[in-house]
C-alpha cells in the first residue's frame, strides 16, 4: 500500500469502470455493425481505421506528455471515448464510422501511451512491477467480466425485448449504449486525480532531455525498438486467428470458443498476478525473457496435437506466458530511463507495437492461406524465441549494473545509453 501514491488507486478502480465498458462494447460492436446490414469488407475498414488512428496519435503523444502531464491526457482521452462510443452505435453511414473509429482509435491509444509513465510516477520503485502487474490484471480481470455479462444479458431473450421496447433501440444498441455509461463512470473517477511532483518513496534525480533523435539513437533504445520489433510480431501473429484456428482445426463451435476465451482469461489474470513473485525470484530481465522463451516453446505443440482439451490448455498457456511478461517489461523500460525520457518512450513503445501488430496480422493471413498453420506456428515460434534470448543478452549486463547504482545510491534510472 505505502508504494502507491493516491492517484494509483484513483486511476485502478476507475480503470475498472472503463475497462469494462470497453471490454463489451467490443465483444458486442461487430454484431451490431452485422446487424445493421454491413459485411466483413466493411467492418474489415472500421477496423482498420481504428487501427490507423491508435497509430497516428502515438507519434504525437509525447509531446502532448511532456506539455500537458499524464493526469489531463488520460482524462481528456477517456472523456473523448465516453463521447465517441455512442457516436459510433447510433449512425449507420459508413463514412461517418470510419472517422469515429479512427478518432476512437487515438483516443483509447492516447490513454495507453499514457499509462505507463503514469503508473511509474504514482509508484515507488520497489512497487512498480506490482503497479502494472494491477494495471493489466484488472483490465484482464473485467475481460472476463464482460464476456460472462454479454453472454447473460443475450441469454435471456425477454428482458432484451422489453428493454428493445422501452428504449426504442435494438438489444446490442441498449449493451453498446450501457458500455458507453460505465466508461463514463470511469471518467468521473479519474476527476479525482490530483497533481504529483514523483512517485511516493523516492525522489529522482534528472538531468536535461538531450531530444528524441539523441534518445532514438541511443544503443539501449536501438536494442530495446530490436527487441519489441521481434516481440511484438510474435504477439500479434497468432491471437487474432485463434477462433479460425479451433474452429477450422478441431472443429469447435461458437460456444467452445467462448469458453476457451474465457478461461483464457482467468489464466491471464493469474499469470499477471504472478509476475512480481517471479522478478523478485529471478530479477526482472531473467523473469521477461524466461515467460518470453517459455510462451514461444509451447507454441509448437499446438501443431501436433489432435485433442482440441490438449490444443485449449496449450493456447491458454502460451497466452498466459505472453501476457505476463507485458507489465513487467513496461516497468523495466520505465525505469531504464530518465523520468523526462519517459513519454518519449512509452510512444516509442506502442508506435512499434501498432505498426508491428498490423504488418503481423496481414502477413500471418497471407502465411495461413498460402502454407497453413504449422508454417506460421514454426515461424513465429521462432522469431519469439529470438526475441527472449535478444532481450536476455541485451539487458541482462545492464541490469545487473543497475542494482550495483542502487546500492551505491545513484539513482535506479539513470540511463547507460
Amino acid at each position: 500500500m505505502r508504494h502507491f501514491s493516491k492517484n494509483f488507486w484513483v486511476y485502478l478502480i476507475s480503470g475498472v469502470f472503463w475497462s469494462l465498458g470497453l471490454m463489451t462494447f467490443f465483444l458486442v460492436y461487430n454484431l451490431h455493425l452485422v446487424e445493421v446490414g454491413f459485411h466483413e469488407a466493411a467492418i474489415g475498414k472500421i477496423t482498420s481505421a481504428f487501427t490507423l488512428g491508435s497509430l497516428t496519435v502515438t507519434m504525437l503523444m509525447a509531446r502532448l506528455l511532456n506539455r500537458y502531464g499524464e493526469n489531463r491526457v488520460i482524462q481528456s482521452c477517456v472523456f473523448v471515448t465516453v463521447i465517441l462510443l455512442p457516436l459510433r452505435t447510433l449512425p449507420d453511414a459508413l463514412w461517418w464510422l470510419l472517422v469515429a473509429a479512427f478518432l476512437n482509435g487515438a483516443s483509447i491509444a492516447g490513454w495507453m501511451v499514457s499509462a505507463p509513465p503514469f503508473l511509474t510516477r504514482n509508484a515507488a520503485p520497489e512497487g512498480r512491477t506490482w503497479a502494472f502487474s494491477l494495471s493489466y490484471g484488472s483490465s484482464i480481470g473485467t475481460g472476463a467480466l464482460a464476456g460472462l455479462i454479454v453472454s447473460f444479458l443475450f441469454r435471456d431473450s425477454t428482458m432484451l425485448a422489453r428493454l428493445e421496447e422501452f428504449a426504442g433501440f435494438s438489444s446490442k444498441q441498449c449493451v453498446l449504449l450501457a458500455s458507453s455509461a460505465s466508461v463514463l463512470i470511469g471518467f468521473c473517477g479519474l476527476l479525482f486525480l490530483k497533481a504529483t511532483a514523483a512517485a511516493p518513496g523516492k525522489t529522482q534525480t534528472a538531468r536535461p532531455f538531450a531530444g528524441t533523435w539523441t534518445l532514438i539513437r541511443s544503443r539501449f533504445i536501438l536494442q530495446l525498438l530490436g527487441v519489441l520489433v521481434l516481440w511484438s510480431f510474435f504477439v500479434g501473429s497468432f491471437p487474432p486467428f485463434f477462433n479460425v484456428f479451433f474452429h477450422k482445426q478441431f472443429s469447435q463451435s461458437l460456444e467452445g470458443i467462448g469458453i476457451i476465451f474465457s478461461v483464457s482469461q482467468l489464466c491471464q489474470l493469474a499469470a499477471v498476478l504472478c509476475m512480481p513473485w517471479l522478478v523478485v525470484r529471478l530479477g526482472r530481465v531473467r523473469a521477461i525473457s524466461s515467460v518470453q522463451f517459455a510462451s514461444a516453446l509451447v507454441l509448437p505443440v499446438l501443431i501436433v496435437t489432435g485433442s482440441v482439451q490438449v490444443a485449449g490448455l496449450i493456447y491458454v498457456t502460451y497466452l498466459s506466458m505472453q501476457v505476463m511478461a507485458e507489465p513487467a517489461l513496461e516497468s523495466f523500460m520505465m525505469d531504464s530511463v530518465l523520468p523526462e525520457e519517459r513519454n518519449t518512450v512509452a510512444s516509442l513503445r506502442y508506435m512499434t507495437l501498432f505498426s508491428v501488430q498490423a504488418l503481423a496480422v496481414l502477413i500471418s493471413g497471407i502465411a495461413i492461406t498460402q502454407f497453413g498453420y504449422s508454417f506460421l506456428l514454426g515461424g513465429i515460434t521462432l522469431i519469439g524465441i529470438v526475441a527472449a534470448i535478444a532481450f536476455y543478452f541485451f539487458f541482462q549486463s545492464r541490469n545487473q549494473l543497475t542494482a550495483m547504482t542502487k546500492e551505491s545510491g545513484v539513482p535506479a534510472t539513470c540511463p547507460l545509453h
